[in-house]
C-alpha cells in the first residue's frame, strides 16, 4: 500500500505536466491525492445528513490491507486507528476539482463549484419536456400511479385518444418539473408521465437521445450529477468494485487488459481497476529483468449521437491523466456503434495477447445491450468475461402496464434512499434530470424484447459464479454505509444491492 502511494505520488513532476498538457487553457489544480487502491483502501461513506450540515466531522477510518485479508478469512475486524484517515479519491471528484483555478473562462472546462453564480442556478433544477400549470392540489402518489398504469394499457392495446386524455389530465395534476418537496412515489410517477408522453410525440430529425446532452453547461452539471450519485449512494461504488473484482478474478495476472464498454459514462468506474493493475504490478515478485508496465486499454462502443464531444474529452483526458499517477501504460479509444447497424463497427479490434472484458449496462440510460447485433459484435470479441450491471427494472419483456410499474417502483426506492441518506436538494434534483429522467425514457421507449438474461444465454453465455472476495467486499461496502436500509442479496450467480425491499443495482458475470 505505502508503495503504490510513494509512486503515486511522484508522478506530479514537470515532466508529467508537460506530457499531458494541451493548446486550451488547463486547470491550476492542488497537487492531486496520492492515488491509493480503492478496493483495499475506500472513500469515505455517503454523506449523512449531520455529516452534509457540518463538513469538520471526521471522516470515518479507510480499511487496511490488513483488515480487508481479515475479513475475507472470515474473522473479526478490528477498528483501524483514528490517525489513518485516506484522503477523498473519487475519479469524479478527481475531474471536478473543488480547489481548481481558471485563468480565463473557458467554455470546454467544467467552472470550480465555488464560481457558480446566481445564472447558473435555473440549470440546476431538472428541466422536463413537457411543462404545464400545476393545480392547486396535486393528485396522490397511489391515485396517480393507477391513472399512469391504466395510460399505458391503453397504449398497449393501441388506444392511443385513451391514453392522451388520461396524460393530458395528469400534466395538470402532477408536479412540473418533480422534485422535493413531493414524496418520492410522486416525484417517480411525474418521470413515468413524461416518458409516456414521448411514446406519442415523433421525434424531428436531429432530435438529442434520453440522456444526451447539447451545450458544454449541460455537460458540467451531468458531470456534477454523477458526482452527486456517488456521493450519496452506495450503488456507484458497489456496481465499480464488484464489477472489479469479477474481472480480477476472471483475468488472473494479465498485464494488457482491453475493456470494451458500451457505457462509458465519465469513466469512473475503470479508476479501481487501474489502481489495482498498478498496485498488483508493484507487489509482483522481484526479477532481474523489469517487468512491463501493465496496460488499460478502454474501448467506449458510442451510438450516434449518445455523447456529446466534451463527455469524450473529459473521460480521454481524465482517464489518461489518473493512469500517468499511477505510472501504468492506458489507451482510450471512442468507437461509433449503432446496435441498428447489420455491420460490425469500424475501428474495434482486439490485439494479440489482450486479455478482453466488456461491460454490458443493463437499463442505466444506455442503448439496450441485448440486441443481437450488440451480442454478436461481443461474442466476436471472445472475452474472458461479460460483466453485466443491471439497474433492477429492465423487463421489457412484460405488458407496458406492468413493466411501467416495474420502472416507477424501482425510481421511487431509488429517490427514497437518496432522501433517506440527507442528500441535498440541489443534487437530487440534477440526479433526477441527468441520471433518473434519461434511466426511465430508455426504458420505456427502448425495443421491447425478452429477458436479457435468456438472450445472452441463447447467444452462447453462461453464467459465471462470483467469487466469495466479491460478496464478502459488497458485504463490508454497505456495512460502512452509515444509512440503514441498503443490504445485499445474493442471488444464483449474483449480487444485489437492495435497498430495503427494493432491488437497486445487480452485478452478474458470463463467459462465452
Amino acid at each position: 500500500m505505502s508503495e503504490l502511494q510513494d509512486d503515486g505520488a511522484g508522478g506530479n513532476g514537470q515532466d508529467e505536466a508537460a506530457a499531458f498538457a494541451s493548446p486550451a487553457k488547463r486547470l491550476r489544480r492542488s497537487p492531486a491525492p496520492e492515488p491509493t487502491s480503492v478496493l483495499y483502501n475506500r472513500s469515505p461513506s455517503p454523506p449523512t445528513s449531520s455529516s452534509l450540515a457540518s463538513s469538520s466531522a471526521p471522516e470515518p477510518p479507510p480499511i487496511s490491507a490488513e483488515d480487508w485479508e481479515v475479513v475475507l478469512s472470515g474473522g473479526d475486524m478490528a477498528a483501524p486507528p483514528a490517525a489513518a484517515r485516506s484522503q477523498d479519491t473519487s475519479f469524479l471528484r478527481w475531474i471536478m476539482d473543488a480547489d481548481a483555478q481558471v485563468d480565463a473562462f473557458d467554455p470546454f472546462l467544467p467552472p470550480p463549484p465555488c464560481q457558480e453564480t446566481a445564472a447558473v442556478e435555473p440549470f440546476l433544477h431538472p428541466q422536463p419536456q413537457f411543462q404545464f400549470p400545476v393545480a392547486e392540489e396535486d393528485l396522490g402518489p397511489g391515485a396517480a400511479v393507477d391513472e399512469l398504469l391504466e395510460a399505458a394499457r391503453r397504449a398497449d392495446t393501441g388506444d392511443s385518444t385513451g391514453a392522451l386524455e388520461i396524460l393530458a389530465r395528469l400534466n395538470h395534476r402532477l408536479p412540473s418539473p418533480p422534485g422535493h418537496p413531493h414524496p418520492p412515489l410522486l416525484r417517480a410517477a411525474a418521470h413515468l408521465r413524461d416518458a409516456l408522453l414521448r411514446l406519442f410525440v415523433t421525434p424531428a430529425p436531429g432530435t438529442l437521445q434520453p440522456g444526451s446532452v447539447s451545450t458544454p453547461l449541460d455537460v458540467v452539471l451531468k458531470v456534477a450529477a454523477h458526482r452527486a450519485l456517488a456521493d450519496a449512494s452506495p450503488t456507484v461504488q458497489f456496481a465499480s468494485f464488484t464489477s472489479t473484482q469479477a474481472l480480477l478474478d476472471a483475468l488472473g495476472g494479465a498485464r494488457r487488459v482491453h475493456v470494451v464498454d458500451l457505457d462509458v459514462g465519465f469513466g469512473g468506474r475503470w479508476a479501481p481497476l487501474m489502481q489495482e493493475l498498478a498496485l498488483q504490478w508493484r507487489r509482483a515478485p522481484f526479477s532481474p529483468l523489469p517487468l512491463p508496465l501493465p496496460c488499460l486499454k478502454v474501448t467506449a462502443l458510442v451510438s450516434p449521437g449518445s455523447a456529446h464531444p466534451l463527455e469524450l474529452r473529459l473521460t480521454h483526458e481524465g482517464l489518461t491523466r489518473f493512469a500517468a499517477e499511477l505510472g501504468i501504460s492506458f489507451e482510450f479509444n471512442a468507437v461509433v456503434f449503432d446496435p441498428l447497424d447489420t455491420f460490425p463497427p469500424t475501428g474495434l479490434s482486439v490485439a494479440p495477447g489482450d486479455a478482453v472484458a466488456v461491460h454490458l449496462p443493463i437499463g442505466s440510460g444506455a442503448p439496450s445491450p441485448a440486441l443481437p447485433t450488440t451480442l454478436r459484435v461481443v461474442k466476436q470479441l471472445r472475452p474472458a468475461i461479460v460483466v453485466c450491471v443491471d439497474h433492477g427494472c429492465h423487463r421489457g419483456d412484460l405488458p407496458l402496464s406492468h413493466h411501467a410499474l416495474n420502472v416507477v417502483r424501482s425510481s421511487a426506492a431509488f429517490l427514497e434512499s437518496l432522501d433517506a441518506a440527507g442528500a441535498p436538494a440541489d443534487a437530487v434534483a440534477r440526479l433526477e434530470q441527468y441520471v433518473l429522467r434519461p434511466r426511465v425514457e430508455r426504458l420505456l421507449l427502448g425495443d421491447r424484447m425478452p429477458p436479457w438474461q435468456t438472450m445472452l444465454a441463447s447467444a452462447g453465455f453462461a453464467l459465471v459464479q462470483l467469487s466469495n472476495a466479491a460478496e464478502a467486499q459488497a458485504e463490508c461496502l454497505v456495512g460502512r454505509t452509515p444509512t440503514p436500509g441498503f443490504h445485499v442479496e445474493k442471488r444464483q450467480a449474483a449480487l444485489a444491492l437492495r435497498w430495503r425491499e427494493s432491488e437497486l443495482v445487480t452485478v452478474s458475470a458470463w463467459r462465452c
